[in-house]
């Protein structure tokens, strides 16, 4: 009987591991999963290492529909590879919702670009995003395409949009026209504004944004049921744009904020604003900082508070306030039982006006938070209303 010889194991190698069968399974739907989605039919336990094992590279339409509850393992390693420092903390603390939501963001920014999407790719994108999307942030739109697109594109969503057209990097090629919204756009927005019932955050700061765009814009706001916040912030808006708004902020309004901060509003801006605080039942937060409404324009608005009872927060800084004003908002906080913030610091107060104030406030128990910095108050009224329970900053 003839014996077979045992092989020698070669000198300094140790017995060869044989991978477990387990593993070669996952490994190998992993790198079908593609063409075979069976991620849901495995053993619960073999989920997660199963996850870690996509390729990183699936199409969206595919990595989107991973059919298992926990895929954030997955969306975790996709974004640390593709961005630094990704942070889902400002996407609703979903790695998922964050991936999509700056793809999509990316694909915008770079649309008409070199080597950026086309407009049919874009619209394909947008339709299988938009169950994920969220909010929707484009800090630099180059392109000027119609607006509408996004709407008809992601049906129910974004409930959030903020836009700001412009380029980057543009370096010594700096032109003007690259920078802000042009009239069409504003009609094109106003048309689907018209029209969407599920987005409630519009932020349109920083967009060049006149009288004539702010009247197209809200032209398209009037019959509008859903914006609760809405943010013009640091444009050139003046009183022509801002008698439009008020007039949007009627009894039907259901806009809850609305930020003007650091725009061109005087008098008579102030003065139409007044005008809608009176009827209006909806605005909880209202911020004009950084305007040249003046005396008149503020004592207008202030005076306004005696009629509103659903003001909650008002910015009044740097607008050019007086003794005037602050006598008025003395009566005010008399009487209101709402207002809660308030802000009139870097305005001319004066003595007069701080002690007005610190006296209205021995009978107001409702405002929590009060500015008065740099409104030459005097620093010993600024510490008798700290020392009251009134921060002055």
């Amino acid at each position: 009987m003839c014996e077979t010889a045992t092989p020698a194991i070669p000198c300094g190698e140790g017995p060869r591991l044989i991978t477990p069968l387990a593993d070669l399974c996952l490994e190998s739907v992993a790198a079908n999963f593609e063409r075979r989605r069976c991620l849901d039919a495995l053993p619960p336990q073999y989920v997660s290492r199963g996850l870690a094992l996509l390729p990183l590279d699936l199409p969206l339409e595919v990595a989107g529909s991973l059919g298992v509850p926990d895929d954030e393992v997955y969306w975790r390693r996709r974004a640390c590879a593709r961005w630094r420092n990704p942070c889902p903390e400002a996407h609703g603390g979903s790695w998922k919702q964050m991936y999509f939501e700056r793809n999509l963001q990316d694909a915008l920014e770079g649309f008409g670009g070199p080597g950026g999407v086309g407009e049919e790719d874009l619209r394909r994108l947008m339709t299988y995003s938009r169950r994920f999307v969220v909010h929707l942030c484009v800090r630099r739109l180059p392109s000027h395409l119609d607006l509408q697109i996004i709407f008809d594109a992601m049906v129910n969503s974004p409930a959030g949009l903020s836009l700001c057209y412009g380029m980057k990097g543009v370096g010594m090629e700096y032109e003007r026209t690259l920078f802000g919204m042009k009239l069409s756009d504003c009609r094109s927005l106003a048309r689907a504004l018209e029209r969407t019932e599920t987005l409630t955050y519009l932020d349109l700061s920083s967009n060049l944004l006149d009288d004539d765009k702010t009247r197209m814009l809200a032209s398209g706001l009037v019959d509008n049921i859903s914006i609760t916040h809405l943010d013009l912030s640091h444009n050139k808006v003046a009183d022509r744009g801002v008698r439009a708004l008020a007039r949007v902020l009627d009894g039907r309004s259901v806009v809850a904020t609305l930020s003007l901060y650091d725009n061109h509003v005087h008098r008579e801006g102030g003065r139409a604003l007044a005008r809608a605080l009176r009827g209006n039942k909806s605005i909880r937060d209202l911020n004009l900082r950084l305007n040249r409404l003046g005396e008149e324009g503020c004592r207008s608005v202030v005076d306004a508070l005696r009629a509103n009872e659903s003001l909650r927060r008002l910015n009044l800084s740097a607008n050019d306030a007086g003794e005037l004003t602050a006598e008025a908002m003395s009566a005010v906080l008399r009487r209101n039982t709402v207002l809660a913030e308030l802000d009139l610091s870097s305005n001319a107060i004066g003595d007069v006006g701080g002690a007005a104030i610190r006296a209205a406030l021995e009978e107001n128990s409702v405002l929590r938070r009060l500015d008065l910095r740099d409104s030459g108050v005097g620093t010993d009224e600024e510490a008798a209303i700290e020392v009251g329970g009134w921060p002055a900053n």
